[in-house]
């Protein structure tokens, strides 16, 4: 209890801050929902911009880890493009709003890898060795990349998804008003 109560004193706040965020994110994406664009975007920039100050203070470690990073980078992109599911969303451009459905995945996909990055960390303050050290950096540096492709992939494709519903709306095709909450 008190090694616990020691990794929570030494968490630094805006930890607490991200894990708040993507917990309420994720709970909100449980039901269905109309948000704006912005707001949709708040946890793959999350991620993203965690990876990439990952990989800044991590680079010093070993001189590999930023290529690394980046292959890590590359399949996180193929995997978050060949996931992404976009069925049932909607977009409306003239209020920049998007129509999703409920689903639990967001959350659990969000505190899985909050959970990993965090334990990594936790791990890493802990290493006994600079070997055991620099192995669970290696690690956390694979997640990170991977975390950040994913949500890279997703992001292209919602764009593309953003790009195809704003040109059918110029077009006249027809888009059943979704209210905002």
């Amino acid at each position: 209890m008190e090694m616990a109560l020691a990794i929570v004193r030494h968490t630094p706040i805006w930890v607490f801050a991200i894990f708040a965020v993507l917990v309420a994110t994720g709970i909100q994406a449980l039901r269905p929902r109309a948000v704006p664009i912005w707001r949709l975007l708040i946890v793959p920039g999350v991620f993203i911009v965690w990876g990439v100050i990952g990989i800044v203070q991590r680079a010093h470690v070993a001189p590999t880890f930023p290529l690394e990073w980046a292959g890590a980078v590359a399949v996180g992109l193929a995997i978050g493009w060949t996931t992404t599911r976009l069925a049932g969303m909607t977009f409306d451009p003239a209020r920049g709003v998007v129509g999703l459905p409920g689903s639990p995945f967001p959350l659990a996909r969000s505190a899985s890898i909050f959970v990993a990055r965090y334990g990594l960390a936790v791990a890493s303050a802990f290493a006994a060795t600079r070997s055991q050290y620099a192995t669970i950096v290696a690690v956390d540096v694979a997640v990170s990349g991977l975390a950040t492709g994913y949500f890279l992939g997703w992001l292209v494709r919602f764009v593309r998804f953003i790009r195809t519903q704003t040109a059918s709306q110029r077009m006249g095709s027809g888009f059943d008003s979704i209210k905002e909450i």
